[in-house]
């Protein structure tokens, strides 16, 4: 092969990979939505039988990629289907607990704890959640092109 055609090949190697890594940030793979006509979120949400929206969602973090803190008002489900994620969340007034997982593992988020999720493996990170929120607070774009429900962003405490 010609040093001109080993430059193109490289170069093109180079965009894919470019392009297909950034693909990966925060992309919806699915997002499932369906209504309940009445359900009681109790003490993070509004107390009351309201209508509700479940939502099973699918998406990728990039390595690096953070979900900011945030918390849901219903208890949430998530199974991480590949890659490695680090949840910190909020233990007690200004002290923070991390856990690590791996591809494989599942864990659950109860309803108004505040936490953070970060993709600190090397690879793309895949995540399916399903969690409940109230129909009134629909859909939002949590980022570019990341639209999601269910997730209610706090500021992020000075963890000691």
């Amino acid at each position: 092969m010609t040093r001109k055609r080993k430059l193109v090949v490289g170069t093109l190697i180079g965009l894919l990979t470019v392009l297909v890594g950034s693909a990966f940030a925060l992309s919806n793979i699915a997002l499932l939505l369906g209504t309940i006509p009445a359900y009681d979120f109790g003490i993070a949400g509004p107390g009351y039988p309201v209508p509700a929206t479940v939502q099973i969602h699918a998406f990728t973090m990039k390595p690096g990629d953070v979900v900011p803190w945030h918390y849901h008002k219903a208890t949430s489900y998530v199974i991480l289907a590949h890659g490695s994620l680090t949840e910190e969340h909020l233990a007690g007034p200004d002290q923070c607990v991390s856990e690590e997982f791996h591809r494989g593992a599942a864990f659950v988020e109860s309803p108004g704890q505040v936490h953070s999720v970060k993709n600190t493996g090397n690879n793309v990170a895949v995540i399916w959640w399903a969690t409940v929120f109230p129909k009134s607070d629909g859909i939002v774009e949590f980022a570019p092109g990341f639209k999601l429900g269910g997730v209610y962003p706090v500021p992020a405490p000075n963890c000691n």
